[in-house]
């Protein structure tokens, strides 16, 4: 279930000729495409920490799935959210805690308490620096159309709509915005592995530069499509989270087992 960015101004005048004269349409206020687009992936600087509900929905062919998360968020290493609600047997209560330097999975209906220890603790700048170069890269293979805004978790967002190009089919790229929380919820409808996205359609808030909605469609690799929908029921920004927040001491009748690190 694992980024974030002004946007600039594009001013267009169209001259359009009628009965001999020329009117000039006003310049207008739309953000650019490509910088919301990079805002999925490095968030605004004034963005400290983010805390909400969180419901993940996918419709695939084997059914649809469907889950409510209370998440915390500081970009661009620390996460932690837990399972409220699921439509999938066994995950309510389930959780996944990651900092620096260490990444907890608590099972509560099973005792089992996963870790793994970083050999190198995570550098906050180290990632945001990744993920703009991740967002420079794919933004050649996707067509992007600024439509407008709506309103997400009470709050403002601009929309932006994702539309692979017919050679990033080809070519297999996959995107997946804001890390891979994304691959346990297609899981749950046992999707193929080889998944494309190919329509992306986020929303983003306009004071903080953060997704606040993302929805996707991927395809696999017989033509079925399967959506997912990640969207931001409640949400606040800049609470003042405490590094407590982002570190998990198992229970002690847990069972306690080491993964290790990639």
């Amino acid at each position: 279930m694992e980024s974030r960015r002004a946007a600039a101004v594009l001013g267009v005048l169209v001259l359009v000729l009628t009965s001999g004269c020329v009117a000039v349409a006003p310049p207008t206020n739309d953000p650019e495409p490509e910088a919301l687009f990079e805002s999925a992936f490095v968030y605004g600087e004034d963005l400290e920490d983010v805390t909400g509900e969180v419901t993940v929905t996918v419709n695939g062919t084997n059914g649809t799935s469907t889950e409510r998360l209370r998440v915390a968020e500081r970009p661009y290493v620390d996460y932690r959210d837990e399972v409220l609600e699921s439509t999938t047997p066994g995950r309510v209560g389930d959780q996944y805690v990651s900092n620096a330097s260490m990444t907890w999975w608590y099972y509560p209906q099973s005792g089992m308490a996963q870790y793994v220890e970083q050999d190198e603790p995570f550098d906050s700048d180290a990632v945001r620096a990744d993920r703009a170069e991740r967002a420079d890269e794919y933004l050649q293979w996707y067509d992007l159309e600024y439509q407008g805004t709506e309103e997400i978790a009470d709050r403002e967002a601009h929309v932006l709509d994702v539309e692979a190009k017919a050679e990033a089919v080809e070519r297999g790229i996959s995107l997946l915005v804001g890390d891979t929380e994304y691959v346990y919820a297609v899981e749950t409808v046992e999707s193929p592995d080889d998944l494309t996205i190919v329509e992306q359609k986020i929303w983003i808030d306009t004071e903080y530069d953060y997704p606040l909605k993302e929805r996707l469609v991927y395809e696999g690799p017989n033509g079925e499509r399967h959506e997912l929908v990640h969207q931001y029921e409640t949400v606040s920004f800049n609470e003042g989270l405490e590094d407590e927040t982002f570190t998990f001491e198992p229970p002690e009748d847990a069972v306690v087992q080491e993964l290790p690190s990639e």
